[in-house]
């Protein structure tokens, strides 16, 4: 970075540090609201004067984990348009790894080191995970909007037995259900890269009914070369009838379609070259990729320019159904899920030599997946019980071409190919408690277990018989403690220690039997499952002046860590290393001041290990994390709705390895760098209207005001300065 920007960073670090070290002469400290993890009901609004500091808002749900952070629809109300892993940016263990604020891409966001294939996305009380085959999508970020958002929680770490399969942690999302009394959210919005938006949520009941309906538009040029994406609809509805017997049935709906198009590979050495757009690599996004006769790059010697180029695109398209059943008993409550979700898409590949001429296409059915949960939970006195089971059911549909070009594409041709609807099986079912005692001390206890069933391949890449067909059938058993000390209404401090287990996902598991099979593995190898144990305490103290500061450390040890190298043929090796250690220190605080204001920071410190080994270059560590990350901001938020932010996001240094594979040997290893940044946010809304219930508001914001240059993955540079603003309505 510049010396100009290292001066703004730290100047302006230093007056906000100056702030937060200088309370306001004559001031009385307000109350201390009460520890976190308890039910608390939010204080009434009053007007703050200079005498008065205002009152740090305390949210009316429970959260599940010492580790806990809950967002809501209010914290992600403002911000461009873009993904949902962009709103949690600021939060401590969440790494970005995006190529763009919009579109789709495989790995978005990191908990805690580990990527959506390593931690648990849960929505409305159901598994969110799919197959990720074709390109890995564990997860379609794209599919929830800050419309349909009413709370997001983010559990860092492996501490709750109620969820299957994780190593980094859990992020549970709910949207919005039906209300009893009429709500109207309406949003515009429009920005930089020609990007607009439009947003409408409205939800009601009568009698024993609530309902919820959402839509939302989208459209942007993007900032990359044919980075665009083009008429994203998201649309989801909810229907809630409740008996006289506590008894409530939820059914619901959510659909996407999205046009993407495909990054052009846009740097100097391509003959087209386009200086207009930033120097990138390019992204056909999905997979299998089509081996073009230029490559992907287009720069093949002989074949310059026969791939795929602008105007090149993918229109995707996502179907879900949910169930629930809900019933209520004197002490808690047990809860039903059904829930089952498709995804399609067709592709359409434009030559890079000749606009508009048609070279590939072909359509392909990415997810049919499919699952089921029970759970108990009951409170009967102080000690709080729970129960559950559940089934997840991973599958995908068949690929299939129906166009290629042999003037642009290399023999041997791929075909199409049929689908496994149950290719992947995980059942499992927990018992935990938390038992209070000696008047300050909780104790949690929980036991996981998990049943693995992968289905049997019969063909690997390319048609060829497979090295591993037999399927793999592994369980494991899970236990979880936590203790927690509450010595004061003030202080709250955590020991956890954890087992872990993460399953291979489906990607690992069929590119071990159908891609590069090393030297000394057997016709019986099998790929071992991730385990291992995990250790974690921390303490969040409230202070003086309406002030809070929450500290916590953790240290990973895990086994039979699953590891990924492309470049083999036919496509990837997949193997089990011996270890990879992971270790981190997470700070967070903030502190009321005059004026509705509010400072906040926060700052994250991580680091890894592994074992080495010959097929990766012999890397020893994960060097796409960041070893520090900070956040230092200012809030203002006016009872009127008025509110402001203005906030500096900083990232260390990281380096992408990359090993260079020649006839399935090593050949070489080097790192692409990313350099460390630091980007300038500022956004606000004001209200302009109030008539008979309804709120009118103008907002505005610059995303990486100096135009900062950065990159989270490598090879593709973030968008410089974003200018947006745009209408809110709220009834």
């Amino acid at each position: 970075m510049e010396i100009g920007n290292w001066v703004r960073i730290w100047g302006s670090a230093g007056l906000m540090l100056a702030l937060l070290a200088a309370p306001a002469g004559g001031e009385e400290a307000a109350p201390v609201g009460s520890p976190p993890g308890r039910e608390v009901s939010a204080a009434k609004e009053k007007p703050a004067t200079v005498e008065q500091l205002p009152q740090i808002e305390v949210l009316a749900h429970a959260e599940k984990a010492a580790t806990s952070t809950v967002v809501t629809k209010d914290d992600i109300g403002l911000g461009p348009y873009q993904n949902l892993p962009g709103y949690l940016e600021e939060q401590t263990g969440v790494d970005m790894t995006r190529r763009s604020l919009v579109g789709v891409k495989s790995r978005q966001m990191l908990l805690r080191g580990f990527d959506e294939s390593r931690y648990q996305v849960y929505l409305n009380g159901r598994s969110w995970k799919g197959a990720g085959v074709k390109g890995g999508y564990y997860v379609d970020w794209t599919t929830i909007t800050p419309t349909d958002l009413e709370r997001l929680e983010i559990i860092r770490g492996s501490l709750s037995a109620e969820y299957p399969n994780t190593l980094g942690g859990v992020i549970t999302i709910n949207t919005q259900r039906g209300s009893k009394e009429p709500k109207l959210y309406i949003d515009t919005y429009w920005g930089s890269c020609a990007t607009q938006n439009y947003r409408v949520l409205h939800t009601g009941g009568y009698g024993p009914v609530q309902y919820s309906v959402a839509g939302s538009f989208g459209d942007t040029d993007g900032y990359l070369r044919n980075n665009f994406v083009r008429d994203r609809v998201n649309l989801d509805g909810s229907l809630t009838f409740t008996t006289p017997f506590d008894l409530s049935l939820t059914g619901s709906v959510r659909f996407i379609s999205q046009k993407t198009g495909m990054i052009v590979y846009n740097r100097p050495d391509s003959p087209y070259y386009d200086s207009s757009y930033p120097i990138s690599d390019g992204d056909a996004l999905y997979g299998p990729g089509i081996n073009f006769l230029g490559g992907t790059t287009g720069t093949r010697a002989f074949f310059r320019g026969l791939t795929y180029g602008d105007d090149s695109y993918v229109h995707s398209q996502r179907y879900e159904w949910d169930l629930e059943a809900k019933q209520k008993f004197l002490y808690g409550d047990a809860t039903f899920h059904l829930f089952h979700f498709q995804a399609t898409r067709q592709e359409q590949y434009y030559a890079l030599n000749q606009i508009n001429r048609l070279i590939a296409q072909r359509g392909s059915s990415d997810e049919d997946t499919w699952g089921w949960n029970f759970k108990v939970r009951q409170t009967p006195g102080k000690v709080r019980l729970g129960f559950g089971v559940e089934g997840n059911y991973y599958g995908y549909g068949g690929i299939t071409y129906t166009y290629l070009s042999p003037n642009y594409v290399s023999p041997p041709y791929p075909t199409s190919s049929g689908g496994n609807r149950n290719a992947q099986k995980l059942h499992g079912g927990f018992v935990d408690t938390a038992i209070p005692f000696l008047k300050y001390f909780e104790l949690y206890l929980g036991l996981r277990y998990d049943n693995y069933d992968a289905a049997p391949q019969n063909l690997g890449a390319a048609g060829r018989p497979v090295n591993f067909s037999e399927g793999l059938r592994k369980d494991a058993l899970s236990p979880k403690t936590t203790l927690t000390i509450r010595p004061t209404d003030t202080t709250e401090a955590y020991l956890a220690v954890n087992y872990s287990t993460r399953f291979p996902s489906l990607p690992e598991y069929y590119w071990f039997g159908a891609g590069y099979q090393p030297p000394g593995r057997g016709r019986n190898s099998a790929l071992s499952p991730e385990f291992g144990m995990q250790y974690e305490a921390g303490v969040t103290q409230k202070l003086p002046l309406n002030a809070q500061i929450r500290v916590r450390g953790y240290y990973y040890d895990l086994n039979q860590y699953i590891r990924t190298v492309f470049g083999y043929r036919p496509s990837r090796v997949i193997y089990n290393i011996e270890l990879a250690i992971l270790r981190g220190l997470e700070v967070e605080t903030s502190i009321g001041l005059p004026y509705n204001l509010t400072a906040y920071a926060n700052y994250t410190w991580q680091q890894s290990s592994t074992s080495p080994d010959p097929l990766s270059g012999n890397v020893t560590e994960l060097s796409e994390l960041p070893d520090h990350k900070a956040h230092i901001g200012l809030k203002y938020k006016n009872p009127n709705g008025a509110e402001g932010k203005v906030y500096a996001r900083l990232v260390s240094k990281r380096a992408q390895p990359n090993a260079t594979v020649w006839l399935n040997t090593v050949s070489g290893f080097y790192y692409r760098p990313m350099n460390g940044f630091c980007t300038f946010n500022l956004e606000g809304r004001y209200p302009v209207v109030q008539y008979h219930g309804f709120k009118g508001f103008l907002y505005f914001g610059i995303e990486n005001l100096f135009g900062e240059k950065y990159q989270e993955d490598a090879g593709y540079p973030m968008p410089g300065n974003t200018f947006y603003g745009g209408l809110q309505l709220r009834y």
